[in-house]
């Protein structure tokens, strides 16, 4: 957060520890103690009620701050010659330039991923039931077997092309869509699916203030029919923060 707080901090970081905030310059962390090791178990419920509880804490902090710069759950400070507080200020200090370019970015604003989903079989059968494919098919009958067969694959050929035609002007006019309210897009490389039923279009993380945030829904649910979406969030701005360093 930005700007030197000494406030009161009451809610608990992860574990219940008590949280925290040590301030150094134009800059303050929101810490608690822990160990000098990651938080670990063998059983994958637990890792989730620590990242949320992590999460919790984030956003109550961006409530108060108005934003966070935000950490990856198991960022820990480690001591050496010094301790671990004076280890942070001295990198609280350090990073002055780089938190100033993050927080003018950042500030004010939080993260929303949208996952886009497409149902390749009903767009499929939208395109061959056209016209101009109907046409295309109709003049199969009166030609010979040789010709009726390399005509066929002109015609998959076409409907193949429509396909990609059709993904590609809605996806163009999706991110211009957002775009104009966003302050910044970011493109997901991950293929991981959600909604097994369907294909992902793709994956964007949208970074938007709390005057832009309710646009978000309007221009989604203007979405044509066979193409469907996952809006996840407010989130922490993760990718915006860290794309920054």
């Amino acid at each position: 957060v930005q700007f030197g707080f000494n406030l009161d901090w009451k809610e608990k970081g992860i574990d219940g520890k008590n949280a925290y905030i040590i301030n150094e310059g134009k800059y303050s962390a929101l810490v608690h103690e822990c160990e000098e090791k990651p938080y670990t178990s063998e059983n994958p419920e637990k890792i989730k009620e620590l990242v949320i509880e992590h999460n919790y804490i984030l956003n109550k902090a961006m409530e108060v701050f108005n934003g966070v710069i935000p950490l990856h759950f198991n960022t820990i400070i480690k001591k050496g010659s010094v301790s671990a507080k004076e280890n942070l200020k001295k990198w609280l200090a350090a990073e002055q330039e780089t938190l100033d370019n993050t927080w003018n970015k950042v500030k004010g604003k939080k993260e929303y991923g949208i996952r886009i989903y497409y149902d390749k079989k009903k767009l499929l059968e939208e395109i061959s039931n056209s016209g101009e494919v109907k046409k295309e098919e109709e003049n199969l009958q009166e030609k010979s077997e040789g010709l009726k067969y390399l005509l066929q694959s002109k015609v998959k050929t076409k409907i193949d092309e429509t396909l990609f035609y059709k993904l590609n002007e809605f996806k163009r006019r999706f991110y211009h869509s957002i775009n104009k309210i966003a302050s910044d897009v970011m493109l997901n490389n991950s293929r991981i699916l959600i909604n097994e039923e369907k294909d992902l279009l793709f994956s964007l993380s949208v970074l938007v203030d709390r005057q832009q945030a309710s646009k978000l829904t309007r221009i989604l649910d203007k979405k044509p029919n066979n193409f469907s979406f996952q809006l996840a969030g407010p989130f922490a701005p993760y990718s915006f923060a860290q794309n920054e360093k």
